[in-house]
């Protein structure tokens, strides 16, 4: 018994030792997670934009739903910030893109230089991140089934500003 312990114990140092030497990304971060899937919760992501108090970073692949839309000029009109990265190659888009700008919202095409930006993620006010398969699209909302997290966390928060800003950029 005491050389199975002994076993297991350098095991468990061994693995540790293995994902420190050879993960790119060994920092722990502290946050809270809330699963979400859909259909059934997309209250979740409408309240996240009507809760936003400064700012929005939005990139999706596809942007139909006019309800989010809506959603995000509401907040835009009340004086958040909202910025939005979307894929040019879907035409959906165009419709969602049209009127985003033409309602004050920061909009712009994700880079060429990527086949495909097929990123669904969206920044609020610097700490939470909502992240997953779900496209932006009444489907989504209401018939697919679609997985994300809800991340509470303005480290995890940071790394998707970086790829956002970025991206924007371009």
């Amino acid at each position: 018994m005491k050389k199975l312990i002994v076993s297991m114990i350098l095991i468990g140092i061994i693995v540790v030792f293995i994902q420190i030497k050879y993960s790119s990304h060994t920092a722990c971060y502290e946050g809270t997670v809330v699963p979400v899937f859909s259909p059934y919760n997309s209250e979740e992501i409408f309240n996240l934009i009507k809760n936003a108090k400064n700012e929005i970073k939005l990139e999706v692949y596809e942007f139909s739903s006019n309800q989010l839309a809506d959603a995000l000029i509401d907040v835009r009109q009340r004086g958040v910030s909202v910025k939005v990265v979307l894929e040019p190659s879907v035409y959906q888009n165009n419709n969602i893109f049209n009127k985003l700008i033409n309602n004050g919202i920061d909009a712009s095409w994700a880079s060429k230089k990527f086949h495909n930006t097929h990123s669904k993620f969206v920044i609020i006010d610097d700490d939470i991140v909502f992240v997953g398969s779900m496209n932006w699209s009444e489907n989504a909302l209401k018939y697919n089934r679609e997985a994300s997290v809800i991340i509470y966390s303005q480290k995890i928060s940071n790394e998707f500003e970086k790829i956002f800003d970025a991206d924007f950029a371009d």
